[in-house]
């Protein structure tokens, strides 16, 4: 009996292995090699890259070496994060990346997962694969890391888990489980994001309108790269994608656009557990102990010209990925991200859409584990949704705080659909908007399905309205019938509103006698009597800026006083140090207390200094750091805007700018960032013939043509 186990055990052992094989066979064969020459880029007085061919696997394969031409090197950074090869790149500071790629199952969730993904979309991913293999090929020299080509399919998908893994907070939560700081919350990233869409009823030529515009990072992996897509098996979309992205992650085809702005939805849920108390590495659950299981894991660390192993132990539970603090207590983390391969082909379906109907059935997937979504189509249909993948969590438990990992009750395993998360579709005021606000105020109405108060609780975390929303409200009039330009106005509007929250608070400092404080007097008036336009003409927004920027540093604020106003009560003597500083600074380095905004805020791009203007969180943002020479110097802001106007047949408008692409490729091409500062957009076509007809440089991605 023994042997004819053994024998039947290898027989099976040996089929699967021969369907493996053939499926893999079958894989191949389907995934043809490409020839470059098949394939268009056409680069636009911008340098814009249009990419055109037969099928959708060669436009990605024209996409990613069009991308890699501009922005190889940021376009690696994520691809040799999501490959743990960090410690390889960077050392000692890159390796815990590989340890949270390993420590969350991401090769676990590709193994159990990878079946599900689409042949179609395999397919789409081999064509972007075999161009990035091209490219490194033709340009070693160009290369990071050479052990992390050639890419392959799989390693996309894991790229896209781990990149909403980040996105959702996942990063933090370990972090701070790592170092022992659990129980405090990281400060937030001004990321940001405007979208709103008007109905034909809220327009005076009976068009829809719709405004995409991201505030992200300015540089890194996170910035935004710009591309058309056009193939004869239905794709044709402009918009932008972050460096190394399939796909456009939000822009419009021929039929329809959509916007995304980051939303507040609680994705990630921390659990202790409750170990037993003299055996090693078991918990308790149900009643039951159990024992976490070992995944440990060897970085290959780089010190200098060498590559060492360091063995690191990571752990698994009933909830997810465990650690260990250094009280020596383990939490559990938890989050949608960590099990979704399918988040790219969510993207390329959207961007496939042809109607509203397919637009719907593209966000079934449910892929995406967060970002508001705000839409608009040629048929005249507008939606406001606050899209992610919001687990249904046991009411009966406040998963806003660190649960005890101790019952199933608490182990989340399902997540609501698009229909059930707060949404406005088609109201009949005519328009829809999001600020990264709360989505109960999305519209003239309230988003529907907010009456699910276990729904709202975890999508709307940072509840209340910023002083984007604030604003665009204040601007909104109910009756009026907008044109295209009025539109797009609403957008670069640079003023920080007397109705929000955050201009609320500072009630403190309004009260305060000017006359009190000789030396500062003059100061103190200017700002009280400020009327919020932080225009690049303002000569008051310096001075509250400075001021402003002292108390949030003393304070230790993020950016969440933009929204919620500042939680403590400022004291007066803060103040007058603020405008001391304020007005110290001012007269030190110009000489005058009112100085233009234009002469204060920078952006920097290929080592020259161009004048910027904006405030955070004002409809036209910026956010600065100070650098090195003492300038203010913009890293978060307008990274892309996007106007489309759709009628009855289609887009008719399509306006874009990428200000802040700064690429080599770029610099040959007119500077979109002067356009910016004067409020000018480009036009984009989705039509070949007057692309190609306006192209400045047409090519095919091969060496010899790339290389000149």
């Amino acid at each position: 009996m023994f042997f004819d186990n053994f024998e039947m055990k290898h027989c099976t052992t040996f089929l699967f292995f021969l369907l493996l094989n053939l499926n893999c066979l079958i894989t191949s064969a389907q995934n043809k090699i490409i020839n470059p020459d098949d394939i268009t880029i056409a680069r636009d007085t911008w340098g814009t890259a249009h990419i055109f061919a037969k099928t959708d696997a060669e436009v990605a394969y024209g996409l990613a070496w069009a991308n890699a031409e501009d922005a190889f090197g940021t376009m690696q950074e994520l691809l040799i994060i999501g490959k743990q090869m960090m410690g390889k790149k960077d050392g000692k500071e890159g390796a815990p990346f590989d340890f949270f790629v390993h420590s969350i199952g991401t090769e676990k969730t590709y193994q159990e997962n990878f079946t599900q993904i689409s042949k179609e979309y395999m397919t789409y991913l081999d064509g972007y694969c075999q161009g990035v293999n091209a490219y490194a090929k033709a340009n070693p020299e160009k290369v990071i890391l050479k052990k992390a080509f050639p890419i392959e399919p799989e390693d996309i998908l894991k790229a896209y888990l781990v990149g909403f893994s980040a996105l959702s907070g996942a990063v933090d939560k370990v972090t701070n489980i790592m170092e022992g700081k659990y129980d405090k919350e990281p400060d937030s990233k001004p990321a940001g994001s405007n979208a709103f869409a008007f109905a034909p009823h809220k327009t005076v030529n009976g068009n829809t309108f719709l405004c995409i515009n991201p505030h992200f990072q300015i540089e890194g992996a996170f910035s935004f790269y710009e591309a058309h897509l056009h193939s004869e098996e239905g794709l044709n979309i402009t918009g932008s994608l972050f460096q190394g992205g399939t796909c456009v992650f939000m822009g419009n085809n021929e039929h329809l656009g959509w916007g995304k702005t980051f939303n507040h939805i609680d994705q990630v849920d921390v659990f202790e557990l409750e170990m037993h108390p003299r055996k090693k590495l078991f918990y308790k659950y149900d009643g039951e102990y159990i024992k976490l299981e070992k995944r440990p894991v060897w970085l290959k660390v780089r010190l200098g010209k060498i590559v060492i192993p360091v063995r690191k132990m990571t752990y698994w539970s009933t909830f997810g990925p465990t650690y260990k603090s250094p009280d020596k207590k383990y939490y559990s983390v938890r989050c949608p991200a960590f099990f979704n391969l399918k988040a790219g082909e969510q993207y390329y379906r959207m961007n496939k859409a042809t109607n509203y109907k397919e637009f719907q059935t593209a966000l079934d997937m449910n892929a995406h584990s967060m970002f508001n979504l705000v839409y608009g189509d040629k048929d005249g249909n507008i939606l406001y949704l606050c899209n992610g993948m919001q687990p249904k969590r046991n009411p009966a438990y406040d998963f806003t705080k660190i649960l005890t990992g101790d019952t199933q009750e608490k182990l989340w395993t399902e997540y609501y659909n698009h229909k059930e998360l707060p949404r406005v579709e088609n109201p009949a005021c005519g328009y829809v908007f999001n600020t990264n606000n709360t989505p109960t105020n999305a519209s003239c109405i309230v988003a529907d399905n907010c009456t699910n108060k276990e729904v709202l609780k975890y999508a709307d975390m940072r509840y209340g309205d910023n002083n984007r929303s604030h604003r665009f409200m204040e601007m909104m009039e109910d009756d009026k019938k907008y044109t295209f330009e009025e539109f797009k106005a609403l957008k670069f509007d640079t003023k920080i509103t007397k109705n929000s929250a955050f201009w609320k608070s500072l009630s403190g400092f309004f009260a305060i006698d000017a006359e009190a404080y000789p030396p500062f007097e003059e100061a103190i008036q200017l700002i009280q009597n400020w009327d919020g336009d932080a225009s690049g003409e303002s000569t008051t927004a310096p001075l509250f800026l400075f001021m402003l920027q002292y108390v949030f540093e003393e304070m230790e604020y993020s950016d969440v006083p933009f929204t919620t106003g500042m939680p403590d009560t400022i004291p007066e003597v803060l103040y007058i140090e603020a405008v001391e500083h304020a007005s110290k600074s001012l007269l030190q380095q110009y000489g005058s207390l009112k100085v233009p905004l234009k002469n204060i805020f920078f952006h920097r791009r290929n080592g020259k200094l161009h004048p910027a203007s904006g405030f955070p969180d004002a409809l036209s943002p910026i956010y600065t750091k100070v650098e090195e020479d003492g300038k203010q110097v913009a890293e978060y802001g307008d990274t892309y805007i996007h106007f489309v106007e759709f009628d009855k047949k289609g887009p008719v408008k399509i306006q874009t700018l990428l200000p802040f692409e700064a690429t080599k490729t770029c610099e040959n091409y007119e500077d979109e960032l002067e356009m910016f500062n004067e409020r000018k957009m480009k036009t984009m076509s989705l039509d070949k013939k007057e692309v190609l007809k306006n192209a400045v440089k047409t090519y095919h991605p091969v060496p010899s043509i790339s290389s000149e």
